[in-house]
C-alpha cells in the first residue's frame, strides 16, 4: 500500500500526544463547522471559527486543534493540493489570531477585518500550489479565483461583524462553567 496513510496517522498520533487532548474538542469544532459550509458558495465559517477559538483559549491549544482538523480532514477528504495546503494554511491562521489576541481583543474592528482578510487570502492562496504544473496556470487561477476570493472575504467580515461578539460570550461562558 501507499506510505501516505501510515505518515498521516504516525504525525496525527504525534500530534495528538502533543496536544494533550486539549486540542480535540478544538478540531472538532473546525471539522464540524468546515463540513457544514464547505457545500455553500462564498460560505465560507472556519477562519471565523478559527478566529473565535483563537481569542478565547490559548494559542498552542488552538494550532494544535487546526492541525489536527486539516490532518483528519487529509485522511476523510484524501491526499490533494487543497487538503496539504489547508494544513499549512489553517494553523498558521490559528498562531496569527492567538499571537494579535490582546489587539484583537481590545479591538473588535481588527478581529473582524483580519477574519475577511484572512478568509479572502485563502482562496488565493489555496490557488499558489498549481505554480508547479505553471505559472501561467497559477495566474488564471488566481485572477478566476479572485471575484470568489472577494465575495468570500466580505461575507467572511459580515459573519465576524455579526456572530463574532456572541460566539465569543458564549465559548468564554462555557469555559467558565
Amino acid at each position: 500500500g501507499s506510505l501516505a496513510p501510515q505518515l498521516m496517522k504516525g504525525v496525527s498520533m504525534m500530534v495528538m500526544r502533543r496536544s494533550r487532548s486539549f486540542s480535540t474538542p478544538r478540531a472538532a469544532m473546525m471539522a464540524v463547522v468546515f463540513t457544514m459550509f464547505s457545500q455553500v458558495l462564498y460560505l465560507e465559517a472556519i477562519t471565523l471559527t478559527i478566529a473565535v477559538l483563537a481569542l478565547t483559549f490559548e494559542r498552542r491549544e488552538v494550532f494544535y486543534g487546526a492541525l489536527v482538523f486539516t490532518l483528519v480532514n487529509m485522511l476523510v477528504q484524501g491526499v490533494s493540493i487543497w487538503t496539504f495546503a489547508y494544513c499549512l494554511i489553517y494553523p498558521v491562521y490559528a498562531l496569527l489570531f492567538g499571537s494579535l489576541k490582546p489587539v484583537l481583543r481590545r479591538y473588535r474592528w481588527s478581529a473582524v477585518v483580519l477574519v475577511g482578510l484572512c478568509s479572502f487570502a485563502t482562496g488565493q492562496l489555496l490557488d499558489l500550489p498549481f505554480i508547479l504544473f505553471s505559472p501561467k496556470v497559477t495566474l488564471i487561477y488566481i485572477v478566476l479565483g479572485l471575484k470568489t476570493s472577494v465575495i468570500q472575504g466580505l461575507v467572511s467580515a459580515l459573519e465576524a461583524l455579526f456572530l463574532l461578539d456572541p460566539l465569543l460570550d458564549r465559548l468564554e461562558k462555557m469555559e467558565r462553567k
